[in-house]
């Protein structure tokens, strides 16, 4: 039974929400728990060196990962391209909710003309599994210096394994994909909705074929693999400019810790859940929460402003407006949920 209009508006309405609850809880969490006091005594102790080379490392992490996904676009598009395309969608993600960023880097890059919408989608989609391999990978690394619950480590290892799986099966899917058109084409021949979506399906199974080219699939991970360590160095500096004794891993646990924290529906730029995530990864390693909410609020600040920056820059240079990006990145995410 097809949902009726009310379903839907109440739907919508669950999806604008939801985001911003999340970002309410995050928010009430942290001024429940921070003595702000102690904050701006924390920030103080900050010099103007320590804030120049964590601008420099997290601008050597953001290279990292255009080059990365540079490499899984396979050349279809020029490094600036993916490098501009990026970081627009990032200023997206920073502006508006619902990780519409990510449609709306694929919708700039297809603009172009020289791919489809979802082969670059799909690139965008291959790029987070392996993010969240990588967390979980990193998360492992750690987390035996942290705790010693079995049950932890297991569903660390859960996650990772779940990864690993998705991975093998995009890579079966994009290999056998004219098995796949030929056996779906003989079963929806009486079905001309679904048939008429299997061109799009199997144009996004295109996306994945980098995981069919070993050599540029681990480049790709590499890449992606040092961008996080150039990330957990921004943190390992930060740990030393105010935390006494702290243990150079802790940037690994923090890092991606908090990253699952990403996979929330939170509000734009994930104001306050951020920080969140990473003030209870901190707490768990016995750090002061004020402490901890100055390096968060450093980390996002300096993510938000290059960013923004460098996207707004990147939507001009690619020819495109914010209003019209935006607009396009809604849209193809409605049709995708509506395909869903």
């Amino acid at each position: 039974m097809r949902p009726t209009n009310a379903d839907s508006r109440a739907a919508g309405i669950f999806r604008w929400l939801l985001p911003l609850l999340i970002t309410a809880a995050a928010v009430y969490f942290l001024g429940r728990q921070i003595n702000f006091s102690q904050v701006a005594r924390a920030f103080s102790q900050i010099s103007a060196v320590n804030l120049l080379l964590v601008l420099a490392l997290f601008g050597v992490s953001l290279l990292l990962r255009a080059i990365c996904w540079y490499f899984l676009l396979e050349g279809k598009f020029s490094f600036g391209e993916a490098f501009f395309g990026m970081n627009a969608g990032y200023l997206l993600n920073n502006v508006l909710p619902f990780k519409l960023g990510e449609f709306g880097r694929a919708a700039l890059l297809a603009g172009r003309g020289k791919s489809g919408f979802l082969p670059v989608f799909a690139s965008i989609v291959t790029e987070r599994v392996l993010d969240f391999f990588l967390a979980a990978f990193f998360f492992l690394v750690s987390l035996p210096l942290v705790v010693t619950s079995s049950t932890v480590k297991t569903l660390a290892l859960i996650v990772l394994l779940l990864t690993v799986v998705g991975m093998l099966c995009a890579a079966l899917a994009a290999k056998n994909k004219e098995r796949i058109s030929d056996y779906l084409s003989a079963r929806w021949a009486n079905k001309p909705r679904l048939a008429g979506m299997l061109p799009r399906a199997l144009s996004f199974l295109e996306g994945f074929r980098i995981l069919l080219r070993p050599g540029r699939f681990f480049a790709s991970l590499l890449l992606l693999a040092a961008s996080w360590i150039s990330s957990m160095l921004e943190v390992w500096l930060l740990n030393r400019a105010l935390i006494p004794g702290s243990q150079w891993w802790w940037g690994i646990f923090v890092t991606s810790g908090s990253a699952f924290a990403n996979a929330l529906p939170t509000a734009p730029a994930s104001m306050g859940v951020y920080e969140a995530a990473n003030v209870a990864a901190f707490s768990v390693l016995g750090v002061d929460q004020s402490t901890a909410l100055v390096i968060a609020l450093i980390l996002h600040a300096v993510q938000f402003l290059i960013t923004s920056l460098v996207g707004m820059l990147g939507i001009y240079v690619l020819g495109d407006s914010l209003g019209a990006l935006s607009k396009k990145a809604l849209r193809w995410k409605q049709e995708q949920e509506e395909i869903n």
